[in-house]
């Protein structure tokens, strides 16, 4: 899988860290600690300044967040988009690392892949400390298989002008953190301007740049508005998770957002912990944007003909069942509801099976005005969660 859970093998390594660091480790303490900087970062974005901050971001963040990065770069390795190029490593450019959750979670993925070779990662953040403890992540991190991790570290504020071009450059769970006095709409017209920089000076020709938020409603429908601006370059290429360059249905209806939900719970050694802290430990939500600016595109890899992403939980009622879909055939306000009762297909068949992530292709393809799969169409996985 290339979406996991950390192995038990990750529990040892994370207690050694926290004791070399002298970072809080009784369980009533962190749990508080953890509680805390929950709530700071779904009221405000940023961590309290609090010692025992980074205790709760090693013991429950890096284990959660870990994964997100993982499944914000699954369609580019799954495409062979990301991949260790032949003969040197791949680049990697963090930027806002803290404690490099989203540099292991892209080298998880491709280890989890078969690849093979080594992933020189630059991790940039203001947080001396928290680097520290990325280093000491990487000096053994378990499950890369016959993959190198070479993690270097630079203390520096965003923005930061890095020297040459990455394949790959991260930017998890940053934009929360920057230019937050500004109104909605010029804040989104700043982080469109500083990624648009970032692709231009830091993105090689064939790279990408990978930006993951919180799954709130607010901070993913600012996603979305950034990405609307973005879209307005022809430089910029959107990869994923849109198969489209087309407004973003979600914006039609302030109570709609997209994001992504898959079935990947905390390490059962973590379990605890969350219940402890009061947050759930199942499940794992995120909303990204992967952007290129060489014109390959999520869509072009997988045939672009009748696909749509599954954006809702399915919708079950009496004799039917109802997917909201998102794709050049699904862009109606708020998406589009396809629909088929259960006379014209079978439960145990793909459009029965999607669930939301899940990339469907339809033979032949629906109509947009109806969206009704009837006993004629073909339902296909093209991609699932």
């Amino acid at each position: 899988m290339l979406v996991a859970p950390l192995e038990d093998a990750w529990q040892k390594v994370l207690a050694d860290v926290a004791v070399r660091h002298g970072l809080v480790t009784e369980p009533h303490a962190l749990a508080a600690a953890v509680r805390a900087l929950s709530e700071a970062y779904n009221d405000e974005g940023v961590a309290p300044p609090r010692k025992d901050v980074l205790a709760a971001r090693l013991a429950f963040f890096f284990p959660r967040d870990v994964p997100k990065s993982a499944g914000a770069v699954r369609e580019l390795v799954r495409t062979g988009t990301l991949a260790i190029p032949d003969g040197r490593p791949l680049r990697v450019l963090d930027l806002g690392a803290g404690l490099g959750a989203s540099t292991f979670g892209v080298a998880r993925a491709l280890a989890a892949s078969g690849a093979r070779g080594a992933v020189e990662a630059t991790c940039v953040d203001v947080d001396a400390e928290a680097l520290r403890v990325a280093e000491s992540l990487a000096e053994k991190p378990p499950s890369l298989g016959a993959l190198h991790l070479d993690l270097r570290t630079q203390v520096h504020g965003l923005p930061f002008e890095a020297k040459g071009t990455f394949d790959l450059v991260l930017l998890g769970q940053v934009l929360s953190e920057l230019h937050r006095d500004a109104a909605p709409e010029a804040r989104a017209e700043l982080h469109a301007e500083y990624m648009l920089r970032i692709l231009d000076r830091h993105v090689d020709a064939e790279g990408s740049l990978v930006v993951i938020e919180p799954a709130l409603r607010r901070r993913a429908r600012h996603l979305h508005r950034v990405r609307e601006r973005l879209l307005a370059s022809e430089a910029v290429t959107l990869f994923a998770p849109c198969l489209h360059r087309r407004a973003c249905p979600m914006l039609a209806r302030e109570e709609d957002w997209c994001h992504e939900d898959l079935p990947v719970d905390l390490p059962s050694w973590r379990v605890a912990l969350a219940r402890a802290a009061g947050l759930r430990f199942q499940g794992l939500t995120f909303s990204y944007l992967v952007l290129r600016k060489d014109g390959r595109t999520l869509g072009a890899c997988l045939g672009p003909e009748g696909l749509a992403r599954v954006v809702s939980q399915p919708r079950v009622s009496k004799g039917k069942r109802e997917l909201l879909l998102c794709g050049e055939l699904a862009l109606g306000g708020g998406g589009t509801w396809a629909m088929r009762l259960d006379r014209d297909g079978s439960k145990k068949d793909a459009f029965a099976a999607a669930e939301r992530g899940g990339i469907l292709r339809f033979k032949p393809t629906l109509d947009e005005d109806t969206a009704r799969v009837t006993a004629d169409h073909e339902v296909e996985v093209v991609v699932g969660r």
